[in-house]
């Protein structure tokens, strides 16, 4: 029962299939470690036969320097006995044997014969033999080993019998089979034979190793194996430790299952290939699907929504092409939904306006809700509990808005919006409230309204038309109250921007008057000479920031003289050099003052330089053309007009025109030609106009 539920499906079948088909791969890797434990036992034997061979090459040495010792000393015996020096003969174990003794047959001529330590004499006197390795013969450039033995060790004068060792006999590297290659090293890493020169250099052999071993080397682009054997000769022969090399190449060791290996390798891939074969086919089958699945998948994080997926496989695959189409669909809506009103939080809440907020709430709604036109109504409480309405419509499809501020709104409107979060009211002839007329005239038959709230009182109301009666649907509803509310943040960050701002110009102002207030000759000049430089600045076509940064530097520009002498302000005569030196030192002051205050940086120039000259001739620190910045330039005319119309302690104020014809006459000297020719333009206008201090203060407010 099991069996057949589980293979009831087409997708189970196939990929039993498929397993049952890639069961060939686990006979393919018992295989292969059985191939792999035969290799490893035949790098076993031959590891074994190496290090044998290598023990029975340096026994058999040992046993023919053994025997050449003994050939030695039969050659030493005649010699004693009288026979003269035996000649060599072909085959004889020894390439050269000499006799050397002096004729002052002193033990002195044993070190004459040859170079030999002490340890080497002591050695010799005691009968033994001396190896010493010394340059061939017959063969310059090799090494030979060379046997020195005494004649008579009880006669010094007898002299020293030294035999050149014949290699060939000596290390029969001929008896070994032709893939074993023999070498011999000594202490020093020196090569005293290699049966093939260039395939081994000492350097191969492990720095510090035992008597004996196994170890592999790479040279000629091949891998070698070798065991080495130490022949120590220190007591026989008081010679450095020789150690024997055997190494073959270590493709020679695998040479018996090389036919096998081959084989194995021919049946291996044949089964791979029908294993691969059959796979590919049921692969295939799962695959297709399962690949146009996963472009859809891609084409979803692309935010592509609309892409169908088309799958004819008459399986589950078709199934979950289905699930998958639908799934897609909603998920496009839902996140066309969700970017909507992720766009409208990000644009609405970084407005600082109300007019910015309501703009771009509107351009936005569009894409969130399916509505024929929207609209957003701000409410001004007015008498009697009603209140005035300012509504902003946007049509569908339409970039442009409509502003209608002749709307009123009454108590019991107010008051039904202030009760239900969102509600559906219906635009008859009669039954239509006064403020949604305009709603009514583009053709709508329903509006959906959700107020917004602030302080728990209805603010404005999002407005959301219908040209015919269809019921929002729940999800669209919870959208629309998600936008209410952001909104609601919105206005409300608003209002405080709004009150900080009048908090702030409300201070500066303050501070303004503050500063005029101590000379009831000067009251009302900041905010005068503000309202002039604003005009010019306007006039040359400075921008806004600029245009708000002399704002705040015109009322601030004379704060300095807080630390002016009341005296000094109010003298009615022409004050005295040092008088004059403290009445200037009012822009150093300004300055100083406003300096630890980083809002006030870019009005600082206008606080600096106003008393600057265009010529370089004003203070304080004597700047000249555009060295001065160019609202310091328009606050230099416009308080010099300002203070020359103005009454003063020592003088009447002059007219208008007298003024304005001395500015003129100034210009390039003390004013910024530009600024005068802007200043001309507006006086020929008649928009320059000295006001009373209350007139300045409302115009100072209204900008």
């Amino acid at each position: 029962m099991l069996k057949s539920k589980f293979l009831r499906s087409r997708v189970a079948r196939r990929i039993f299939a498929l397993f049952v088909a890639c069961a060939l791969g686990p006979m393919a890797v018992l295989t292969g470690l059985s191939f792999l434990q035969v290799s490893d036992q035949l790098q076993t034997q031959n590891r074994r036969e190496l290090e044998q061979g290598a023990k029975s090459v340096g026994q058999a040495v040992y046993e023919r320097l053994t025997i050449l010792d003994s050939e030695l000393q039969v050659i030493s015996l005649r010699i004693r006995q009288g026979d003269p020096m035996p000649p060599l003969i072909d085959g004889s174990h020894f390439q050269a044997v000499t006799l050397r003794k002096d004729q002052s047959n002193q033990a002195v001529a044993i070190k004459a014969a040859a170079t030999i330590t002490a340890a080497e004499r002591t050695h010799l006197l005691s009968g033994k033999p001396v190896i010493h390795l010394d340059s061939c013969s017959m063969n310059k450039g090799t090494t030979c080993v060379v046997i020195m033995k005494m004649i008579d060790p009880h006669d010094l004068a007898s002299g020293m019998i030294m035999g050149e060792v014949n290699s060939s006999y000596l290390w029969s590297a001929d008896r070994l089979p032709a893939y074993i290659n023999l070498s011999v090293i000594n202490s020093k890493n020196g090569i005293l034979y290699n049966s093939d020169p260039g395939k081994i250099s000492a350097a191969m052999m492990p720095v510090q190793h035992d008597p004996s071993g196994f170890f592999q080397w790479r040279g000629q682009g091949k891998v070698y194996d070798a065991a080495y054997r130490d022949l120590f000769l220190r007591a026989g022969f008081l010679a450095d430790t020789w150690t024997i090399i055997l190494s073959q190449d270590h493709q020679n060791a695998f040479a018996p299952i090389q036919r096998f290996r081959n084989t194995f390798l021919l049946v291996t891939l044949l089964a791979i290939w029908i294993v691969v074969l059959s796979s590919l086919i049921q692969i295939r089958r799962t695959m297709v699907p399962l690949e146009k699945l996963s472009a859809g998948m891609a084409r979803i994080v692309e935010q592509n929504f609309a892409g169908r997926v088309e799958i004819a496989s008459g399986d589950e695959f078709q199934d979950l092409a289905a699930s998958f189409n639908s799934m897609s669909g909603r998920l496009g809506k839902q996140f066309q939904t969700l970017r909507a009103i992720n766009d409208i939080d990000q644009a609405i809440l970084s407005s600082l306006n109300r007019d910015s907020v309501v703009h771009t709430a509107l351009s936005r709604m569009e894409n969130l809700l399916p509505c024929d036109c929207f609209a957003i109504a701000i409410f001004r409480p007015a008498a009697s509990q009603s209140a005035s309405v300012q509504m902003t419509i946007r049509e569908l499809h339409s970039d442009s808005q409509k502003t209608y501020t002749d709307r009123t709104a009454g108590a019991n409107d107010l008051q039904q919006l202030q009760q239900d979060r969102s509600m559906q009211i219906m635009l008859g002839c009669d039954s239509t409230p006064e403020y949604l007329l305009p709603l009514r005239d583009l053709g709508m038959t329903s509006v959906f309204a959700f107020p917004v709230l602030l302080d728990n009182r209805v603010f404005a109301a999002l407005l959301c038309g219908h040209s015919k009666s269809a019921p929002m649907t729940l999800e669209d509803t919870q959208h629309a109250r998600q936008v209410a509310d952001q909104l609601a943040v919105a206005f409300s960050n608003v209002q405080l921007v709004e009150a900080l701002e009048q908090l702030h110009w409300g201070t500066i102002t303050a501070l303004a008057r503050a500063i005029d207030a101590k000379s009831t000759w000067t009251a009302g000049h900041s905010e005068r000479v503000t309202q002039l430089a604003l005009k010019i600045g306007n006039a040359m076509g400075l921008s806004s920031r600029e245009i708000q940064t002399m704002h705040l530097g015109g009322l601030l520009h004379d704060i300095g003289k807080i630390g002016t002498a009341p005296g000094i302000l109010d003298k009615p005569g022409k004050l005295d050099p040092e008088e004059m030196r403290l009445m200037r030192d009012h822009v150093r002051i300004g300055v100083r003052i406003l300096e630890p205050i980083a809002a006030f940086t870019d009005a600082l120039p206008i606080v600096a330089q106003h008393h600057e000259w265009f010529n370089g001739g004003g203070y304080p620190a004597g700047l000249a053309g555009e060295e001065i910045t160019l609202p310091a330039r328009i606050f230099a005319v416009a308080d010099c007009y300002d203070a020359m119309v103005s009454d003063r302690p020592y003088r009447k104020g002059l007219p208008q025109t007298q003024v304005v014809n001395m500015l003129k006459e100034k210009s390039g000297i003390q004013f910024d030609p530009k600024v005068i020719e802007v200043f001309m333009r507006l006086f020929e206008k008649d928009e320059i106009i000295h006001v009373s201090e209350d007139e300045a203060r409302l115009v100072g407010q209204s900008l």
